[in-house]
């Protein structure tokens, strides 16, 4: 009875002996440099105000009455609402 009983110990031993003993192994920490200051060019002062352009051609007159205006007509009163979005 001792035997079986040992053995049955000795096997459980180098059963879970065997087992992967898993780690954890973190990623080092990646240190990303901190970017340069780039100049940013910056306008300088207003210079001085250029001389005046030549006027334009002058425009053509315009065409007198053939406007046409469309009035809708007025809704019923008893229409539907419109539905709702």
């Amino acid at each position: 009875m001792k035997l079986p009983v040992l053995l049955a110990t000795l096997a459980a031993a180098l059963t879970l002996a065997a087992c992967e003993k898993t780690t954890v192994n973190n990623p080092p920490v990646v240190e990303t440099p901190t970017p340069a200051a780039v100049p940013v060019p910056v306008p300088g002062p207003a210079g001085p105000a250029g001389a005046p352009g030549t006027p334009g051609a002058p425009g053509e007159p315009g065409k007198p009455g053939d406007t046409l205006i469309v009035v809708p007509d007025a809704k019923p009163a008893d229409a539907p609402p419109p539905p709702a979005r």
